[in-house]
């Protein structure tokens, strides 16, 4: 029996036609599979024509389903699918039986109750219509069938299904209920509303909140179009839906003319329901929360029901009216669902990462650290204390993460503003002053001693200094660094480990060095008079030349993804990343962080790089049985008394070297110096001279040694700088200082 004759649904209504006879692509591709499918009986099958274009083929399924199906699925499933003539979505798949259940998972709300849509896929098909298959969606509709008869369609690890598809959304902010609000606010010209505790904007919504009973998920029946269609799928307390809005409308009349604002805005409905993944299931599996708006305000349906009258303007209560059940039951309505607004939860989810809401402090928030701090701000990652004195000038807009209203104020405060706007609540503070002056602050202690890290990106080397020496008292958790090279093509992150083994300014030191004996980054902190843009330099950090922001961004987000690493891993980190100008690839060069040795001398502290040491050993080893040796580089901090030791030039080609004694030549010595200097900015420095002793002699110094110690201090006397020597032998090494 051909499936047509047994229904008159107003959906399938139309002409009946020959295969031959469709005009539509897609509906005679779909055709032709039900015609050739082994599971499509054949003689159930016609095809009809709408008089809107659209074209129907009405089958019956022949569907492999269990012995003792549920849901209500049958062996043969009678079903038509819809084809229309502008094809912009999927066929639309009905099944036709009148006893069809309603409510089952994956199926789509209509304004009729029957017959039933199917959700057959929940592919978009804009993605797939290029490689549509007729064959393939017959399958489609067959596992349908097939699934939900063993009531598996919907898997475990699936979200709840959706109650009903709705016109747009109501955002809710993090950690908020809607019951907490009176008011819903239309956000432009969108279909989005916000809560509010005020009616303000155009066009606001009263709001009236209600928990229902608990409900299975995925009970749609039909589309609601007003208030009474909701008595079926919401009730409260076994109460249906409009006969609870009765009795909260009549309990509040009385205070009517006490919040007159309430009254006259339309209403809304905000519905709180417990929501069971299974209807045997005890407690719920979530909640869902639904609202309903009207075009109509509580005065409006007072008037209609004759217990609110209206004279000259004025309004007042009719007693003993009440209002009527009807009038509410024919109530227009529109469906809307919750939006949960953008969080540091959300944000987290989004970006599929952990929630992490350590407290950090940031130093410097110019070009790189505002942009960090964006990026950072859109993970949901950390809680921030931004400190930076500096104000927003106009030139700046080229690599900040800033914008033209913020011209003329401080970058901390409006970045902070701005970052948490964007996450709805207060996730970073700032502080509008210098660091090297908060230091001296009574309230210094306490801000410094929160944060779990802190990171230095203030593009100075005395910030640096002071963040790595001189807060150990108030905090000893560890450093970071993250800076950019002159011309920003490349990216500096130094990190220290969580017990601070290797400190800031120890990883700077071995940078200065790594960069030197890496050829590839000799030129990273060169920069040509024609690249810079303000009249001083302040150091090798300065970021305010000439910069290209796509280089900033980039290193923006290597610099968060790296330091959201190193945070939650807390180690050591001594690494630089530098763009090609022409291929645009990234390359990364990572180092590995020695330890140091730790010397007090004369007042002084005297810092020595293992790995120098371990160089000078494998020299002399190389040498023996006679001495060698070479001149000491590295940088000296005179406002702390500190000497870093981080390399050696060893002897050049024309030095004198017996089993006895040692000249170190001069040949070529100049040259590797100054591209030493070069190379490194001139921050370091010729600090003194090391040789090695014979196996089996002592490392203390020998008379010839102690003349060419006092030689070489006289003649670093008049430059005012302090004067080593280092002697290696059997038993490691000695130092001599004088300052």
């Amino acid at each position: 029996m051909l499936v047509r004759m047994k229904y008159q649904y107003p959906i399938i209504k139309g002409e009946t036609v020959q295969f031959k006879e469709l005009k539509l692509a897609r509906a005679k591709k779909i055709a032709l599979a039900t015609l050739e499918h082994p599971y499509c009986i054949n003689d159930s099958i016609c095809f009809v024509s709408r008089e809107d274009g659209a074209e129907i083929i009405l089958v019956t399924f022949d569907n492999e389903i269990p012995d003792s199906p549920i849901n209500g699925i049958q062996v043969f499933e009678d079903v038509a699918i819809i084809c229309y003539k502008e094809d912009k979505c999927f066929p639309e798949v009905y099944a036709l039986r009148d006893d069809f259940n309603g409510g089952l998972p994956h199926t789509n709300a209509r304004p009729f109750e029957h017959p039933v849509n199917l959700c057959v896929t929940e592919q978009l098909f804009e993605e797939v219509k290029h490689k549509f298959n007729a064959f393939e969606f017959i399958e489609l509709i067959r596992r349908w069938f097939s699934l939900s008869s063993e009531g598996i369609l919907h898997q475990e690890n699936q979200p709840l299904e959706s109650f009903f598809y709705t016109k747009g959304y109501i955002i809710i902010p993090a950690n908020s209920s809607p019951k907490d609000f009176n008011f819903l606010r239309k956000i432009g010209n969108s279909m989005l509303y916000s809560l509010s505790k005020e009616p303000t904007g155009e066009y606001p919504f009263s709001l009236i909140s209600f928990k229902a009973d608990a409900q299975v998920h995925g009970f749609i029946r039909r589309e609601p179009v007003r208030i009474s269609d909701l008595d079926e799928v919401v009730r409260l307390k076994e109460v249906p839906f409009s006969e609870a809005v009765l009795k909260l409308f009549n309990d509040i009349l009385s205070r009517f003319t006490a919040s007159e604002a309430f009254f006259k805005c339309n209403f809304a409905f905000h519905c709180e329901i417990p929501v069971l993944r299974n209807y045997k299931d005890k407690s719920p599996s979530g909640l869902k929360n639904l609202f309903f708006l009207t075009q109509q305000s509580y005065m409006d349906i007072g008037l209609k029901s004759g217990c609110i009258g209206e004279a000259e303007g004025n309004y007042s209560i009719l007693i003993p009216r009440k209002f009527d059940l009807n009038i509410i039951k024919d109530t227009p309505i529109v469906l809307f669902s919750p939006l949960i607004d953008f969080s540091p939860a959300s944000a987290a989810l989004l970006n599929n990462i952990k929630p992490n809401n350590l407290n950090l402090l940031l130093v410097g928030a110019g070009a790189l650290g505002s942009q960090v701090l964006s990026v950072f701000s859109r993970l949901g990652f950390g809680k921030w204390t931004v400190i930076d004195h500096d104000f927003m000038l106009p030139h700046n807009l080229a690599k900040h993460a800033l914008n033209r209203k913020d011209i003329g104020f401080n970058k901390a405060t409006k970045i902070s503003e701005e970052v948490n706007e964007l996450l709805g609540e207060e996730v970073v503070k700032p502080i509008e002053k210098n660091f090297l002056e908060l230091v001296k602050d009574k309230e210094f202690d306490e801000i410094i001693a929160k944060p779990e890290v802190i990171i230095d990106m203030s593009t100075s080397i005395a910030v640096a200094r002071k963040i790595s020496r001189d807060i150990d008292k108030e905090s000893d958790k560890p450093r970071i660094s993250a800076f950019l090279n002159p011309i920003g093509t490349d990216l500096v992150v130094l990190a220290e480990d969580e017990k601070r083994t290797h400190r800031l300014d120890f990883l700077e030191m071995q940078y200065y060095r790594c960069i030197f004996n890496e050829k590839k980054l000799h030129d990273h902190l060169r920069i040509n008079d024609s690249d810079k843009i303000r009249y001083n330099r302040n150091s090798c950090r300065d970021i305010t030349n000439k910069i290209n922001q796509t280089d900033v961004a980039i290193h923006a987000s290597i610099c968060a993804k790296s330091l959201k690493k190193i945070i939650e891993e807390g180690n050591s980190y001594l690494s630089i990343w530098s763009v090609n100008n022409d291929t645009h690839e990234v390359n990364h060069f990572s180092f590995e962080p020695s330890k140091w040795i730790v010397k007090k001398l004369d007042n002084w502290e005297i810092c020595i790089d293992e790995w120098l040491v371990q160089k000078m050993i494998a020299y002399r080893s190389k040498k023996l049985p006679k001495e060698t040796g070479g001149i000491l580089i590295g940088s000296i901090d005179t406002e702390r008394n500190i000497l870093y030791l981080i390399d050696t030039i060893i002897a050049p080609a024309d030095s004198v070297e017996n089993s006895t004694s040692f000249v170190r030549g001069t040949q070529g010595l100049l040259e590797e110096y100054n591209l030493y200097q070069e190379v490194t900015d001139s921050q370091v420095n010729y600090l003194g001279e090391w040789h090695s002793h014979p196996q089996g002699c002592s490392i203390n110094p020998s008379k010839l040694d102690n003349v060419l110690f006092h030689y070489l201090s006289e003649q670093l006397e008049h430059q005012g700088l302090p004067v080593v020597m280092c002697i290696i032998g059997d038993n490691g090494f000695s130092l001599i200082f004088k300052t």
